[in-house]
């Protein structure tokens, strides 16, 4: 056996060793022992974070802007060091993020996902473009893959309004003209079109009819195009749409449509002209009007009568002076009646076509142009029923006071003016005199 004799400087080099292992150790254990301290310095060696997972909104979402404040959800990072994980998200305006509109950092993880609630609704009308990523305080993991959302202002549209007809009136005609105030709408809208339904019952099964009509200002009118049954009750409503979004439907409106007038027999009739007629209207069958207009009193002369795209105007004795006559079913009152009298094939016909208010400066429909169409265009106007005159043609013209449309009594005050003929001029234009 050998024996080592410890020598002074022996014993020195090995209490060196002793105390320089040692340290190495202490600082071993403190580094193991610590690694959650705020103030570690980092990156700390071998720890990897992996990039989070954008989940919501999916890429290239379009977000209502009613919708909003948007949340952020990604898929949770993972990480190999011991160190709790928190997040950084971003949303920028541009790809580069050189123009961030949020930022934040911190957040805690969820379970599996991580979401973020934006603190405020951002612009509208806009792409945007978010990422996230993972850290721990010591260690940054990668962005995730940048994600994009749209936010817009949606397309919202509401019911029209019916203004007529309804509350049960009866139309004048079998096509009658549906009015409605325009549907409210907001965000970037296109043209408008209106689809009209009518039937005879509320359900809208089966449909009697259905048209659309393009948006006109303020409120809308169309004027059905084709003749409804006579004598029968009709729902009718109205909802507004555009190439991208449909509003609505009005609430329904109910309407009669008129029962059709039988003309009497027509046969002249043994009553002359008055003094001043221009002919004799005692020889003219009536449709649609009292068959015994020839008989009331002329008691007003007509002076002028105007014709203009937008119809006649006349101006006579006694207007103004005539009282006032509300038919059952209107709202407001009238003042008088234009009758036009027209030969056809030979023979004179007459009826009160068009009803006048005071506010009403003419008959609003032309003779040339829209006679057969505005004027006489159904089989309550018999043989004048889409008759069209022509440029240098005599019609006979005149007025009565009150309502002499659609009737066949009229009780009210029983008086006209005089017939007055004029030759039809081109273009439906030109003004006549005529002696008092």
């Amino acid at each position: 056996m050998t024996t080592f004799v410890s020598s002074p400087l022996w014993r020195s080099v090995r209490a060196f060793g002793v105390m320089a292992g040692a340290l190495a150790l202490s600082a071993c254990v403190s580094k193991s022992e610590t690694p959650l301290s705020p103030s570690v310095a980092g990156p700390i060696p071998g720890v990897d974070i992996s990039t989070p997972r954008p989940m919501q909104p999916a890429r290239g979402a379009k977000i209502p802007d009613n919708q909003q404040p948007i949340t952020l959800a990604v898929a949770n990072a993972t990480t190999s060091g011991v160190r709790p994980l928190n997040y950084l998200f971003e949303v920028s305006a541009d790809s580069g993020f050189s123009n961030k509109v949020f930022s934040r950092d911190g957040i805690t993880p969820g379970d599996g996902q991580t979401s973020l609630r934006l603190p405020d609704a951002l612009a509208t009308g806009r792409t945007y473009y978010w990422r996230a990523l993972a850290q721990d305080g010591a260690n940054t993991g990668a962005y995730s893959d940048v994600s994009t959302f749209d936010v817009f202002t949606p397309i919202v549209i509401e019911a029209p309004v019916p203004v007529g007809p309804a509350n049960s009136v009866t139309a004048e005609s079998l096509h009658p003209k549906f009015t409605f105030a325009n549907a409210p709408r907001t965000g970037p809208v296109g043209p408008i079109t209106y689809l009209i339904e009518v039937a005879e019952n509320e359900s809208f099964v089966p449909r009697t009819a259905a048209w659309t009509s393009g948006e006109q200002a303020g409120q809308t009118s169309l004027t059905a195009p084709q003749d409804l049954p006579a004598a029968t009750r009709f729902f009718w409503r109205v909802r507004a749409a555009d190439p991208t979004a449909v509003g609505p439907w009005s609430p329904a409106q109910v309407f009669l449509t008129p029962t059709p007038f039988v003309a009497p027999p027509p046969s002249p009739s043994p009553v002359g002209p008055a003094p001043n007629d221009a002919l004799n209207l005692g020889l003219a069958s009536v449709y649609n009007s009292p068959a015994d207009i020839a008989s009331w009193p002329a008691t007003a002369t007509i002076s002028r009568l105007e014709m203009s795209s937008a119809g006649l105007s006349f101006v006579f004795s006694q207007q103004g002076s005539w009282p006032d006559y509300t038919p059952p079913g209107w709202s407001g009152p009238i003042q008088y009646t234009v009758w036009a009298v027209v030969n056809v094939a030979g023979r004179w016909y007459t009826s009160g076509f068009i009803q006048m208010w005071r506010s009403r400066p003419s008959t609003g429909a032309p003779i040339l142009s829209d006679f057969a169409r505005n004027w006489a265009y159904d089989a309550r106007w018999g043989p004048m029923a889409g008759y069209q005159p022509h440029v240098g043609e005599q019609m006979g013209f005149f007025v009565s006071a009150g309502n002499a449309r659609g009737t066949s009594g009229v009780t009210s005050l029983r008086q006209r003016s005089n017939v007055v003929t004029v030759a039809l001029p081109a273009g439906d234009t030109g003004v006549f005199t005529f002696p008092r």
